[in-house]
């Protein structure tokens, strides 16, 4: 058995610094209160030295009552009092406090220095470009006619090897540089921006980001409704529970295979998962796959529910069919509003997971478990919840909504490296099965809660005991 890939960071999650954040901020609160108890004592300690039996007692013994008094005064309003230790506590809660809320403003002060740097950057491209077309129709076609006749010249074989080394170096380098990727995305909005402005003098085209640009790109594309229909197709394993992490996601990969480019007709299946336990508790596990069909252009679209209007629809934050198909899947699975779900999603697939659970549903979601799937996009998650997010370093995917993911106590996104050098391979779930194993080893305690809900929940865990049911739909886009 082949080790695991290395793990290269881990955000979010029990221990992540959101959470840091909340308990410094919540020991700040035990500060103040443990002020406010100390001016308390003080006050009473005060109101000690007027009891009238004690100021009778005085008379009778008035040295004792001199040095009681001044004990009691050095203990409230003394250098050494509670009186003064209570400002020296509600001191160290400002100052963590301050410390705190820099740290976040600084944080988020480079993250829009970086989004403003890249949206500049993109508008500049965008614009010579944009500006540059007429100056350079001409020239663009002589050199374009030069290159296409020699082009036309060159044997096939040649042409395929220099196709072939033009496509291995860029594949190369962006596995190589996946960031490079994001900070392209993330000055999207700006390059449509500049090129409407080049091309277009009057009016200006509003895309400040990654969400405002995908949204314009979106509406290009028809995105119809949902067609949800049940099959007679049935997926090897499906009748017994996932032993762990890596179990889901190797089912998860054979889900994905039943839609492939010799099976056409399958594109767009789902699976549903019923698990039965001894008890009669029952939960469920939702496999989804990615994207069938990357290359659709608003002028092919078919009925293909998975292609590029529906991650675009994604990216910008709205509802689209292949959402409203797996909750239609649910329904007809039968899934009670208070049985537990998990969704498990690829890509595309884990871009629905974490917005089914982010903008809620009809349904008790409890668990999201993603593979290459930018989930940056969304406005948090449910308390509670816990969602695991898988990332590999060259894969260029989990990076196309231009950002990273929020260190938010719900989310853990785990990032690791298993060295493939293609892009596919890379995005591959052979590569997340991989890394599925470098989490299940890590000891890091965000991780090690992640796996523990998992178990817990009863999504994974030993098969005995188990009664396992499957479900397998197809869903189509119709107009």
């Amino acid at each position: 058995m082949s080790e695991p890939p290395p793990l290269l960071d881990v955000t979010g999650g029990s221990h992540g610094l959101t959470v840091a954040y909340d308990h410094a901020l919540g020991l700040a609160d035990d500060y103040d209160d443990a002020g406010d108890r100390m001016r308390a004592w003080a006050a009473d300690d005060g109101a000690v030295l007027l009891d009238g039996d004690l100021l009778e007692s005085a008379l009778l013994s008035p040295v004792t009552f001199a040095e009681a008094e001044a004990a009691v005064l050095a203990a409230t309003s003394g250098p050494e009092g509670v009186l003064v230790a209570s400002v020296v506590w509600e001191t160290d809660a400002v100052t963590i406090r301050v410390a705190v809320r820099a740290t976040l403003l600084t944080d988020e002060l480079v993250a829009r220095a970086i989004d403003r740097l890249d949206h500049d950057l993109g508008y500049v491209v965008g614009y010579a470009v944009g500006a540059s077309v007429p100056e350079l129709a001409v020239p663009g076609l002589v050199l374009g006619g030069t290159f296409f006749l020699i082009w036309s010249q060159l044997p096939d074989d040649a042409k395929g090897r220099l196709e072939d080394a033009t496509l291995d170096e860029l594949q190369t380098w962006l596995v190589a540089h996946p960031e490079a990727v994001q900070h392209v995305v993330n000055g999207s909005g700006g390059l449509l921006e500049g090129l409407w402005d080049g091309l277009v003098p009057l009016g200006h085209l509003a895309a400040p980001d990654t969400e405002s640009a995908a949204a314009l790109l979106a509406g290009l594309y028809a995105d119809g409704h949902a067609h949800t229909t049940p099959t007679t197709l049935s997926v090897p394993g499906s009748d017994t529970r996932p032993a762990d992490l890596s179990a889901l996601l190797q089912h998860l990969s054979t889900v994905n295979a039943l839609s492939s480019v010799d099976h056409p007709e399958n594109n767009g299946t789902i699976e549903i998962q019923t698990i039965r336990s001894a008890d009669g508790s029952v939960r469920h596990v939702v496999y989804l796959p990615g994207t069938d069909d990357l290359t659709t252009t608003p002028w092919s679209q078919d009925g293909d529910v998975r292609d590029l209007g529906t991650n675009l629809l994604l990216v910008s934050g709205q509802d689209n069919a292949y959402q409203h198909g797996i909750l239609d899947a649910m329904q007809q699975a039968g899934i009670r509003p208070d049985e537990p779900v998990a969704l498990v999603g690829h890509s595309q697939g884990g871009m629905e997971a974490a917005a089914i659970l982010s903008q809620g549903s009809p349904y008790h979601v409890t668990t999201v478990v993603t593979a290459g799937s930018p989930t940056a996009y969304v406005d948090g998650f449910p308390s509670g919840t816990h969602v695991l997010s898988l990332e590999n370093h060259g894969d260029v995917v989990p990076l196309l909504d231009g950002a990273d993911n929020a260190d938010s106590a719900e989310q853990v996104t785990v990032r690791f490296d298993d060295h493939e050098t293609t892009l596919d391979r890379s995005h591959g779930l052979d590569s997340y099965v991989a890394g599925a194993g470098a989490v299940e080893a890590s000891d890091d305690p965000s991780i090690r809660d992640q796996l523990a809900d998992l178990a817990e929940q009863g999504f994974v865990g030993p098969a005995d005991g188990q009664e396992v049911t499957s479900q397998v739909f197809r869903i189509t886009r119709v107009p």
